[in-house]
């Protein structure tokens, strides 16, 4: 009887356990929905997560995402100042760990949450890549990532104390070009004040990709 009754144990132990495997965790702080600016260059799609300080949003996070869309999203992105997604509710932590492999978004002209036009129906993405994972700080504002993708380079303002902004520069750069930059200045950076160090560093501005003040003040 007690053989039966410990085999009857390890039965249901075995049947429950790739559910509780499948089950979502309670724990996860990260779980929600998390914004994305959407952007095209070259016709690699790039996201870039929209931080915040504190909480589930501080990370900065920017992808390569490709989607069976992509000629209707691509459309889109070209056709418009700014391209936001709103997604699914998912892990931000299976995120950055690429445990999440693509998740469904809907696709707006204009700030998700700031009365951007949304598309019809949600369009599934798939990661492809991890450009960039950085926490939000505490500190100064003058510091910058270069990140180099294929035949594209982009420069990152990382976000520090508030006031603060989220900046993503198009730039062209130079095989000796710097990783990590530090500047002078704490304000954003535009042609008209673009430094002597960044040129003499290889680095020229083509374009402005994104920026946001609003949510750093």
């Amino acid at each position: 009887m007690k053989k039966f009754v410990l085999a009857w144990m390890i039965f249901i132990q075995s049947s429950l356990s790739p559910a509780l495997a499948s089950a979502p965790s309670h724990n996860d702080h990260s779980i929600g929905v998390h914004g994305m600016a959407l952007f095209s260059i070259d016709g690699q799609l790039i996201a870039s997560h929209m931080p915040l300080h504190g909480g589930r949003h501080s990370h900065q996070i920017i992808l390569t995402l490709k989607t069976n869309d992509h000629v209707k999203v691509d459309d889109l992105v070209q056709g418009s100042e700014l391209i936001t997604l709103e997604p699914e509710q998912f892990s931000l932590n299976k995120l950055r760990s690429g445990e999440l492999k693509s998740f469904s978004a809907r696709v707006f002209k204009g700030h998700f949450e700031r009365g951007g036009k949304a598309g019809q129906d949600p369009i599934r993405f798939e990661v492809t890549g991890k450009l960039l994972d950085h926490p939000l700080r505490q500190g100064g504002n003058g510091s910058y990532q270069l990140v180099q993708h294929n035949n594209f380079a982009l420069l990152i303002h990382e976000i520090a104390s508030n006031p603060s902004f989220d900046q993503i520069l198009l730039v062209n750069v130079t095989p000796n070009s710097p990783i990590e930059i530090s500047i002078d200045s704490e304000k954003p950076l535009t042609s008209k004040s673009w430094p002597e160090k960044l040129t003499k560093a290889g680095i020229d501005l083509k374009k402005q990709l994104y920026f946001e003040r609003q949510d750093f003040q």
